[in-house]
């Protein structure tokens, strides 16, 4: 599938999960990319990376309640249900919000400790002139 990011959508339940398989994506190039030398050649590149690193995680912070709202709003129509297991959808529901509370503050301290690694990358420069 080609993806074209455009936050005005058009949005669907396909596209959505393209977004997600996209940001999974990006993640793996980027693994693999830095095992590379060429790859980062100036500690310029370093700082940046984590600059868009940070501003990434700092959008977990809106996309995580929203993903528990939407959960919340499927459960409050009375359509939502689950399959097997010991666990009825509103446990499910429940857990799942849950956990995505945790993951959003611990994405908070992720995007912390990014903008203090990005401020103290900031200096760093190659004394051959490079970037």
């Amino acid at each position: 599938m080609d993806l074209h990011l455009n936050p005005d959508g058009p949005h669907s339940d396909d596209y959505t999960r393209a977004v997600a398989a996209g940001l999974t994506e990006c993640v793996r190039v980027l693994n693999h990319a830095t095992l590379n030398p060429d790859a980062i050649t100036y500690p310029a590149t370093v700082h940046d990376v984590i600059g868009h690193l940070r501003t990434a995680v700092q959008g977990l912070d809106q996309l995580l309640p929203q993903l528990r709202a939407q959960l919340r709003r499927m459960h409050d129509s009375g359509r939502l249900d689950s399959v097997g297991g010991e666990l009825t959808s509103e446990n499910r529901v429940v857990a799942t919000r849950w956990e995505l509370n945790a993951a959003r503050r611990r994405a908070s301290a992720l995007a912390e400790a990014l903008r203090r690694a990005h401020n103290a990358s900031s200096g760093l420069y190659l004394r051959d002139g490079g970037e």
